[in-house]
């Protein structure tokens, strides 16, 4: 009997000393991961293929955000915005980055998506010197390189502050529009006085010496709008948010914590340095430093409103090209949840 006793007492802790060892060796846990993992809901995230979205994706991917907040993350890489906003519509995608225009434009035609907006508007007119804005307008016709095309944001912004400032614009800047590494190109060569570009091209010319002179808060302000542009975010079908509203809340937790890794862990920005196509050091830390300055830090009423009033100022610049066929400003182009849950992250 005390064989036995004794016998069983062995299996007893080899059984238990095996699962210990499990736990500390990660064995288990890596079991119970496979098995829950495949069985999470995917959310299809479009995403151009080589837009800084990917750094966020890739924090997401790397650390798990998505299986910890109870889904499995697909990321589908497109060539251009286009591409991607055709995945939307077309059902292949659940959600893409875009701005707040696009969606006012499908609104317009009764498409009912919406924006949970994330990062708000940022970069300005840039130039080789420290020189004051006042030497693009004394009276030599000068070139400026515009990334976005006629209806870029920052060039409407651009023609809006001349006017109030008294300057006709077209007598004194002419617009070049071309892709953001060609216009930086011609930058560095000294082929424009001046380029509006996209934050990430900016970062390059601030590293290579160049500066803003007229950042895009300077408008902004000068136009009486005081308070952050909840430019661009996720946008997805009001359907979809209705439907999948704890899938979708699941990706918002996950994408707001890939944030605040990028913002606050430096080591987070060696590991993904190579996504960052940066040419050198200087470049890189360029690019880190800058990164916070785009995101958006709150939503509330006051950047509804701030909106409003920006709709305002592009209504006789833009028109119906960058607004849609309605350009009055719908409040319901942002996401109905978007104000509680920034106040949530608070």
């Amino acid at each position: 009997m005390n064989s036995l006793n004794l016998w069983l007492r062995g299996i007893c802790v080899f059984i238990w000393l095996t699962v210990c060892c499990g736990f500390i060796f990660g064995l288990t846990p890596n079991l119970t991961y496979a098995q829950t993992s495949s069985e999470l809901p995917v959310l299809k995230v479009g995403v151009l293929k080589f837009g800084t979205i990917n750094w966020q994706m890739d924090v997401i991917k790397h650390h798990k955000l998505d299986i910890l907040n109870g889904f499995k993350l697909e990321v589908r890489p497109f060539a251009s915005k286009n591409a991607s906003a055709v995945a939307l519509q077309s059902g292949a995608v659940d959600i893409i980055m875009t701005d707040l225009f696009w969606v006012s434009r499908q609104r317009s035609q009764g498409k009912p998506y919406v924006l949970m907006p994330t990062v708000k508007a940022t970069g300005g007119v840039y130039t080789a010197t420290k020189n004051t804005l006042a030497s693009l307008f004394d009276g030599q016709q000068r070139s400026i390189g515009v990334a976005g095309g006629s209806v870029d944001k920052n060039w409407l912004l651009l023609q809006a502050y001349a006017k109030q400032q008294g300057f006709e614009l077209s007598k004194h800047l002419k617009a070049k529009f071309a892709a953001p590494p060609l216009l930086n190109r011609f930058m560095l060569a000294g082929e424009l006085d001046a380029s509006i570009n996209f934050w990430h091209y900016n970062a390059r010319l601030e590293a290579a010496g160049m500066h803003v002179v007229l950042p895009v808060t300077t408008m902004l302000s000068t136009l009486g709008i005081t308070t952050d542009i909840p430019l661009l975010g996720w946008v997805f079908e009001e359907q979809f948010a209705t439907e999948s509203a704890k899938l979708l809340k699941s990706f918002i937790h996950a994408s707001f914590a890939a944030k605040r890794q990028l913002s606050e862990d430096p080591s987070e920005w060696d590991r993904i340095a190579h996504l960052t196509k940066a040419e050198n050091n200087t470049v890189f830390h360029t690019l880190q430093s800058h990164y916070p300055n785009t995101l958006l830090t709150t939503f509330t009423q006051s950047e509804v409103k701030a909106t409003q009033q920006l709709f305002e100022v592009y209504q006789g610049l833009g028109g119906h090209e960058l607004l849609g066929q309605d350009t009055s400003f719908d409040p319901n182009i942002y996401w109905s949840e978007a104000k509680q849950i920034w106040q949530n992250q608070q």
